[in-house]
């Protein structure tokens, strides 16, 4: 029985087809393409039967003759022919592939970089060296993450964890890759498995460094705060600022924000905005431009968040400026919601529904953001009386809020569409006078929750936000009352938003 062998069978078929002067694209048809052809030659798979026929019969071979590799006369004269080394060498392809991919990463060719690396990944790990499917990874994670396709990025770390498994001393390398996974899947809304990486990666950087604690417990106390869980969540604060000195200015700043974070959901206004300052004084420019610009960013959100504008436009124009120059289009999108939010609070409303609406279609804010942007638009359209509109996109973001376990933003949602039927039309007026069921203004369709809701307008917002995880939970629509992610306690997330209706 005759064997093939890997890189041997490459390194063949790449010189008999040089000698004959034939393309890749040329020798490709039947059962090969030239991507399948070149994976060949690069020593990253082995020939199927059908494969390895069509080959020798274009080549005007017998298949035996692809079965060893003749050394050419470069390689013989030690000129770079297919010995190691050398322009045919497997190793030296990949490296070359790498090479290019990395130098599109730098120039921000990030499609490139996708166009080059993604087909390498369904080849066997065993079948390249260590360190060269490692490194693939990683540029490839790089660049799905700069470009904001967050499920293909989700894909591919899970691809890292899979593959750093069974790695010895391991664990400082996988608490970070978790600490990305938690973040990832938190921006597209999953915020179980969000949940999960966060605590598998405080799980995981026991023992390690400073900065490694640090990611870790951040992206846990972030997927805890938006979950509704600011208990759990408050919990990690003092740990977190213990670490602050031990790390960079950049990873000191991240923390800072972090907590500020979850002192404004829990209230403490003052606290978040010392925290949030100390954050911005901490990192240059110099440093991190586009870290400093998220930083302002966030400031602006948490400050607007409170009710205050002060200082926030100049944080937005800074920012605006830093994104021009290092950021992408997921920066932008996060600037113009922001912008939005400013012009909704000085009470411009039609250029705040514009704005909301250029961040919108943009398809890149994260999901809670999106789901924040709607529900100030919503508002925006009550306030110039689109009445009806605005009553629709309210009980729309609500729902979803609710279905993806986000409570405190349904619980806001679903009180803005209380006040909405109550016909409140000026700041504070929430004074609810109908009895329950939702027989307000005639809306005789409305939830039992909505119902609820009427009596329940006059509630402090953090009251539900403060729920733990494992506390009580506001009913469902259908009066059962859900787990973290509206779905009974499973853990798993809706297959859509619309899971329960």
């Amino acid at each position: 029985m005759t064997v093939v062998n890997q890189p041997e069978f490459g390194q063949r078929l790449r010189q008999l087809r040089l000698e004959r002067g034939i393309k890749q694209t040329e020798l490709a048809g039947g059962p090969v393409s030239a991507s399948y052809i070149s994976r060949l030659e690069m020593g990253n798979r082995l020939p199927s039967p059908a494969a390895l026929g069509y080959l020798a019969d274009k080549l005007g071979v017998p298949s035996e003759a692809l079965m060893t590799c003749a050394p050419s006369k470069g390689a013989e004269a030690g000129s770079g022919g297919a010995g190691p080394g050398g322009a045919d060498d497997p190793h030296s392809a990949r490296s070359l592939l790498l090479a290019e991919a990395a130098t599109a990463l730098r120039d921000g060719d990030t499609a490139r970089v996708i166009e080059l690396l993604e087909p390498q990944l369904d080849q066997a790990e065993a079948a390249v060296p260590f360190g060269w499917h490692w490194h693939l990874l990683w540029t490839l994670a790089e660049a799905y993450g700069r470009r904001q396709e967050l499920p293909a990025r989700v894909r591919v770390l899970r691809t890292m964890l899979d593959t750093s498994a069974t790695w010895p001393d391991a664990a400082a390398v996988r608490a970070g890759i978790l600490a990305d996974l938690s973040a990832d899947e938190r921006a597209l809304g999953h915020l179980p498995a969000a949940l999960e990486a966060g605590e598998q990666a405080v799980a995981a950087a026991r023992g390690a460094g400073a900065p490694e604690q640090a990611r870790a417990l951040m992206a846990v106390a972030a997927a805890e705060t938006e979950l509704g869980a600011v208990r759990l969540a408050d919990k990690r604060v003092p740990e977190l600022l213990a670490l602050a000195d031990a790390t960079t200015p950049r990873t000191a700043a991240q923390i800072y924000w972090t907590c500020a974070g979850v002192r404004s959901r829990q209230g403490r206004a003052e606290e978040s905005d010392r925290l949030m300052l100390k954050a911005l004084a901490i990192l240059d420019s110099r440093d991190d431009l586009l870290a400093w610009a998220r930083l302002r960013m966030a400031a602006s959100a948490l400050r607007l968040r409170s009710g205050r504008t002060d200082d926030v436009r100049g944080w937005i124009k800074e920012a605006r400026r830093a994104v021009d120059l290092v950021g992408g289009p997921g920066q932008s999108a996060a600037l113009l919601s922001l912008t939005a939010w400013l012009l909704w609070i000085e009470r411009d409303y039609r250029a705040a529904i514009a704005a909301a609406d250029q961040a919108e279609e943009t398809g890149l804010l994260a999901f809670h953001d999106g789901l924040r942007n709607r529900l100030l638009r919503s508002r925006c359209l009550l306030r110039i009386g689109s009445e009806a509109e605005a009553r629709t996109q309210m009980r729309a973001v609500a729902m979803q809020a609710e279905d993806s376990g986000y409570l405190d933003l349904a619980t806001e949602a679903w009180k803005s569409l209380a006040s909405a039927l109550d016909g409140a039309q000026t700041e504070g007026d929430r004074r609810i006078g109908a009895p329950r069921g939702g027989t307000l203004t005639g809306e005789t369709d409305m939830t039992p929750l909505e119902g609820a809701l009427l009596d329940a307008t006059r509630l402090d917002e953090t009251q539900w936000a403060g729920t733990p995880l494992d506390g009580p939970r506001p009913p469902a629509r259908d009066g059962v009352v859900r787990g973290v992610n509206g779905s009974g306690g499973s853990g798993r997330r809706p297959e859509s938003p619309a899971a329960h209706d």
